[in-house]
């Protein structure tokens, strides 16, 4: 009952017996009491700020590959809070958070890497991370991702003639129709769109990054989304989840 008790402590504001209860969970080894213990040291809650003991507290908790552990120690070497800025670490430190599910790591490491939204490795590893965050229920996230309310319509027929290609051939069709029918408007605003993932099996989902102009744009995520949507599903079927970023 300490842990529940500690944030109990915590959340009416007394700091200093939630402290007393954490330190005595993170003796048995609970790491999200020592992350709880180094959130205390970096706000000062109870403590006197320390920055240094705040990351003693959030490194101790890696031992057992704490999520918020990696999340806050990332959020200090990108932000320069008590140690020497280091992005390469603090990036290292995004992805092991988002890689145990973290919503909060999942979403700045999207942020992170689609920033310039050139290099394709980096547009799909952010398209990753950001419909991770939304579908740990991310606000901003959920935001920004286009085609999380569309819903794969499993009642209306398969396209046969286009399930039965090969998979580059499949892709090489959904190219087509985005050069034809989707890409005309975006470039003649200065953007454009990029597939940086197609899943064929088991369900079929598309994965579209907007780029120049068009990224980030709310007009691009809502208005264009139900134009791709609808190319997208004449070309193959309603068979597919068609996500835009």
């Amino acid at each position: 009952m300490s842990q529940i008790d500690a944030l109990r402590a915590y959340r009416s504001e007394d700091y200093i017996t939630a402290k007393e209860l954490w330190e005595e969970e993170a003796q048995k080894g609970n790491d999200q009491a020592m992350v709880n213990i180094g959130l205390l040291y970096l706000k000062g809650e109870g403590v006197t700020k320390d920055f240094h003991l705040a990351k003693e507290w959030f490194e101790r908790s890696l031992v057992n590959e704490n999520s918020s552990g990696y999340y806050n120690l990332a959020l200090m070497y990108q932000s320069h809070i008590g140690v020497d800025e280091d992005l390469p670490k603090a990036l290292e430190y995004f992805r092991k958070a988002h890689q145990l599910g973290h919503a909060n790591a999942s979403f700045r490491l999207a942020v992170w890497l689609l920033k310039d939204r050139v290099d394709a490795e980096s547009m799909k590893e952010g398209f990753d991370a950001m419909l991770s965050a939304s579908r740990n229920a991310h606000a901003m996230a959920r935001m920004q991702l286009g085609g999380l309310e569309q819903k794969a319509d499993l009642t209306s027929p398969l396209n046969l003639s286009f399930r039965e290609k090969t998979r580059d051939e499949q892709v090489a069709i959904i190219e087509d129709a985005l050069d034809r029918y989707i890409r005309p408007i975006l470039i003649k605003d200065g953007g454009n769109i990029m597939m940086v993932n197609f899943i064929n099996s088991p369900e079929t989902q598309i994965h579209l990054v907007y780029q120049g102009n068009c990224a980030g744009c709310s007009m691009a995520s809502t208005g264009t989304y139900s134009i791709i949507y609808d190319t997208l599903s004449r070309v193959i079927d309603k068979q597919i989840l068609v996500y835009v970023l």
